[in-house]
């Protein structure tokens, strides 16, 4: 059972997420509120594993990420919000959130998003990503160093696929490995790379191998 918590200040959209989330009997909804400050007593209290987080309240959700972690560093935090704005999710993923849902995403796939998330996996929406991509390289110029020669070819490779979009069922398809194998390939890759997730990842790769831009 994946056990979460639901902040958003409007009532009846909170309320419509909630029934959403746990149409399937798999994800129970332990706790809500309104405000970025509960979402801090809550996690603390609660110690969910998925924190679903309006990103733009009065008390805005984005600037307390670091509060949050701070209550109950294992939380996994799903920023829900209306705004597409490359800036703000980049601001969130360097926050350390490890989702960025848009409020028009449906329930089926809002509950696969957290299922994906809980995982330990790093969701954003694919047509964003390119364009947070540019966002996230002017940004980081060259401030960090990638060390290719330090990657394994099968991590090479298992990188590479991440880069295009592939899902870690999707990269084991394609090189004819697990997803166990996969998923233990990647977790050298960001230690190797020095990444916390799948987009920063994706922007070394893309770095080390400019033809994944075509």
């Amino acid at each position: 059972m994946i056990r979460i918590v639901v902040v958003d200040d409007h009532p009846m959209f909170r309320t419509g997420l909630i029934q959403a989330v746990a149409a399937d009997g798999d994800i129970a909804v332990i706790g809500e509120g309104g405000s970025a400050a509960e979402a801090v007593d809550l996690v603390g209290t609660l110690q969910p594993d998925i924190l679903l987080l309006d990103a733009r309240m009065q008390d805005s959700g984005l600037d307390r990420v670091g509060d949050v972690l701070q209550a109950h560093p294992p939380v996994r935090i799903i920023m829900v919000t209306a705004s597409e704005d490359e800036t703000d999710i980049a601001r969130a993923l360097e926050a350390g959130v490890s989702g960025y849902v848009l409020k028009g995403t449906t329930g089926p796939d809002m509950r696969s998003i957290v299922r994906l998330v809980n995982t330990g996996e790093t969701f954003i929406p694919k047509d964003l990503v390119g364009r947070l991509l540019n966002i996230l390289k002017d940004k980081w110029g060259n401030a960090r160093q990638e060390r290719p020669n330090a990657l394994s070819g099968q991590e090479s490779q298992v990188l590479q696929a991440l880069a295009t979009g592939l899902n870690n069922r999707e990269i084991g398809a394609r090189l004819g490995v697990t997803e166990r194998t996969v998923k233990f390939h990647l977790s050298n890759v960001f230690a190797k790379l020095q990444v916390r997730n799948r987009v920063e990842a994706s922007i070394i790769a893309r770095r080390m191998w400019p033809e994944l831009e075509k």
